[in-house]
């Protein structure tokens, strides 16, 4: 099964108004770049190891399948399909 995510690495998103509720108004009209997208779960130890493998990441939740989690340029945490919307 090939996992489709919304956005790709590069792109440039923005905050939904559910992220930005959860994270801060300090947010709000700011565009970030995807740097790293993932669709699988890693242990944390394994994915360092292997030198951050694209696809995988050790706080994917493995109950959201099929969603992406985006590691972005100028945030020190990652965010879901459903948090963010293209810039």
């Amino acid at each position: 099964m090939t996992t489709r995510t919304k956005h790709s690495k590069g792109d440039k998103v923005t905050m939904t108004e559910d992220a930005l509720e959860n994270y801060g108004e300090q947010y709000r009209g700011k565009s970030f770049t995807i740097t790293h997208v993932s669709t699988k779960y890693m242990p944390a130890k394994e994915f360092y190891d292997k030198g951050n493998p694209e696809g995988f990441h050790p706080g994917y939740d493995e109950g959201v399948t099929g969603q992406g989690l985006y590691d972005l340029k100028g945030l020190n945490f990652s965010l879901y399909d459903w948090e963010v919307t293209s810039a």
